[in-house]
């Protein structure tokens, strides 16, 4: 993403800012309200400022709750979907839950794509995952971080996309994410997140309050998809409880389209550059850090010629 007439300084001074307000354990979020950045930025700077303690916390829960809580959506994602050769798990933090969940669907051959919209995170996060899998389980992973609401994929290519609690601070951009999920996923997408719909006053006070995603099942074109809402009985966060939303495909997609990434913006093809990811038709290049794909529109860089 591109910071808009913000200098480097101004941005800076804002991670300090919100690296002090974290260790008080003060609400980032109601800090930034106050800022002059896109919600999008905001999201960003507050899970940059935030990556490893996720990763702390999750040492801290026991691996029954754990198994509570992540359990149903493992569940209906092998009872709903089943057979599937890629799966994309969108906006996966510091990827705790990923492995979890990886652990459960792992075969042969699996292609396992993850994003976050904080390269901090993913970057905290793929160092977990090395620690924890053998290599060859390990390679089995493709992170990307991506700032904007393209996924770099063409239509139909991922046979599932899932997310957990990725698309509750979203809910300006509720409707274009969950159909660019839909647009790029070949079955379907299941999604653990928070249910306005079917909670207490108290959450849906406090969804108002941070502008939380209400509205999931409106978004769904009944014609196309199939929707099933299943209610969990375990939660990480008791005063942030979610459902389950199933979303089918009404007519199975049949495309030859190959999972690889495309320009997240004209799907056009991508070509490996010396490490490097180019689309030589808008002479883009995508950098890639560590093997973590960069699609922001912070690291735009250009190559015109060659």
């Amino acid at each position: 993403m591109i910071y808009k007439n913000k200098s480097l300084k101004e941005i800076s001074k804002t991670y300090k800012i919100l690296k002090k307000k974290f260790k008080e354990k003060k609400n980032l979020q109601l800090f930034l309200k106050k800022k002059k950045f896109s919600e999008l930025e905001k999201i960003k700077m507050s899970y940059d400022v935030q990556s490893g303690s996720y990763l702390k916390f999750a040492k801290k829960t026991s691996k029954n709750k754990e198994k509570n809580v992540y359990y149903p959506l493992v569940k209906n994602i092998i009872k709903e979907f089943k057979k599937f050769e890629t799966i994309l798990d969108f906006g996966c933090g510091e990827l705790n839950t990923s492995y979890y969940i990886f652990n459960y669907l792992n075969h042969k051959k699996l292609k396992y794509f993850a994003n976050d919209i904080s390269l901090n995170r993913l970057f905290v996060g793929q160092k977990f995952l090395k620690e924890k899998l053998k290599k060859k389980d390990f390679n089995k992973f493709n992170l990307f971080c991506n700032s904007s609401l393209n996924l770099p994929f063409k239509n139909d290519t991922i046979d599932i996309v899932f997310t957990v609690h990725a698309l509750e601070s979203n809910n300006d951009h509720k409707k274009i994410l969950i159909n660019e999920l839909l647009r790029v996923s070949k079955q379907g997408i299941i999604l653990m997140e928070p249910d306005y719909e079917n909670t207490n006053s108290e959450q849906k006070k406090r969804m108002n309050k941070f502008n939380y995603i209400r509205g999931i099942k409106e978004i769904i074109d009944n014609k196309k998809f199939l929707l099933k809402i299943i209610k969990k009985n375990y939660h990480m966060n008791d005063v942030n409880k979610s459902s389950i939303f199933i979303i089918k495909k009404r007519k199975k997609k049949k495309s030859s389209n190959k999972s690889n990434y495309v320009n997240p913006k004209t799907l056009e093809k991508l070509k490996d550059l010396d490490g490097f990811l180019y689309n030589k038709n808008n002479y883009r290049l995508f950098p890639v850090y560590k093997n973590i794909t960069l699609f922001s529109d912070d690291t735009q860089i250009f190559l015109p010629s060659i």
